[in-house]
């Protein structure tokens, strides 16, 4: 997908729902049949999916944490799972493998990084960032399944360790980015389908989750809450599928009342400076709500949107950097002496000065199944 793909992407985004055609009518009633929503990977079916988000964020400027930087990534991903065995118990073997990757950041309206694996031309003035792109094309993982739909073995995690390191770090935005949408993790997520009721559900039926996530996109860890309903039936891409919407609730899990880290003392220049640690961010509000379409003919969904929002609040303290000639390793200097001084020399340490901030990141995600087998889009008989 190339840039014209992420604009719409992006315009669908910014506009939201109010612009979209009118969606077809949700039909059923709650005295229909219970319907199982177990997802089922075929022995032998090649599974391929589409990955496309766009992700927007106010952050504060690294050294002017008062001037806030409107950020915006967008990224695709083409992801293939073959099922390459099942066993009688119902465990299954997936290879998945990473087909293309696109990506293009820009902060204040500018565009820094514009990537995309089917097309060798691309701006760029992070080269860090570019390089780790180019080397995931062609990763490969396998992953086994236990009869229930969850993962208990990944193969591969070192290759991809392997392909996201480099010679120099990527930073910011974009290595939050790159660290939460080709991790083992998020991988694993678009498997296991977690928002799928164990059990037979009717329409109007509710059930809860909750699980832990990642936090490579706003620098913390977090349980995630949500909420989902079985609607009814709606023709998606000309198939009868059931509906589900789901929304949640972010809460931080970190401590609340963790102290930050111990001051840690270095001489630069001649000048002692001590830094006091900044405390992990906690999240002040996070929320997400979305849909998905599940199609039983193939026992898969066909695809799932969704939006968040959430906001992180994170607290520095930094010691103010003394002037020449107040520290103590300046009095030690100008004596010509390598023995401190008495203690009574040194000058009382001035009171940290703690810094809050605030990062707000908005997230428009969609999963969409695209083929099965030999090209066969879903919602198409299999040829016998």
């Amino acid at each position: 997908m190339g840039q014209l793909g992420f604009a719409a992407l992006a315009a669908a985004f910014i506009c939201g729902c109010s612009r979209s055609p009118k969606e077809p009518p949700i039909t059923g009633k709650r005295t229909d049949p219970a319907v199982e929503m177990r997802p089922k990977w075929e022995a032998g079916n090649r599974y391929a999916y589409r990955v496309d988000a766009t992700i927007s964020m106010e952050v504060p400027r690294r050294n002017n944490p008062n001037v806030m930087i409107r950020a915006e990534v967008t990224v695709g991903q083409d992801i293939a799972f073959t099922v390459t065995n099942v066993t009688a118990d119902g465990a299954r073997s997936l290879e998945m493998e990473l087909l293309g990757v696109q990506m293009e950041t820009s902060a204040d309206d500018q565009v820094k990084v514009s990537f995309d694996s089917d097309n060798s031309a691309y701006i760029t003035d992070e080269g860090a960032l570019t390089e780790r792109l180019q080397k995931l094309i062609g990763l490969k993982m396998g992953f086994r399944l236990s009869p229930d739909n969850k993962v208990s073995r990944v193969d591969g995690t070192k290759e991809l360790s392997s392909r996201l390191s480099g010679s120099s770090n990527v930073k910011g935005v974009a290595g939050g980015i790159l660290n939460r949408f080709f991790s083992t993790q998020f991988f694993r997520e678009i498997i296991e389908m977690g928002m799928l009721p164990k059990d037979a559900v009717r329409i109007g039926d509710k059930w809860t989750l909750s699980r832990p996530v990642g936090g490579g996109l706003w620098g913390t860890s977090a349980l995630l809450d949500t909420t989902h309903t079985l609607r009814g039936w709606q023709e998606h891409d000309g198939t009868n599928c059931a509906r589900i919407d789901f929304e949640g609730t972010f809460k931080t899990n970190n401590p609340t009342n963790a102290p930050a880290a111990p001051a840690t003392s270095t001489n630069q220049s001649g000048v002692r400076r001590v830094v006091q640690m900044a405390k992990a961010p906690n999240i002040e509000e996070g929320t997400l709500k979305g849909r998905s379409w599940f199609e039983p003919g193939i026992a898969m969904p066909v695809e799932t949107i969704y939006e968040q929002s959430i906001t992180a609040k994170t607290t520095t303290s930094r010691r103010p950097r003394p002037r020449p000639g107040s520290n103590v390793v300046d009095v030690v200097r100008s004596q010509g002496s390598t023995n401190p001084p008495p203690a009574t020399n040194a000058p009382p340490p001035e009171p940290a000065v703690p810094t809050t901030t605030s990062a707000t990141t908005r997230q428009y995600t969609t999963f969409k199944l695209v083929e099965i087998g030999q090209g066969r889009p879903p919602g198409t008989a299999e040829k016998k």
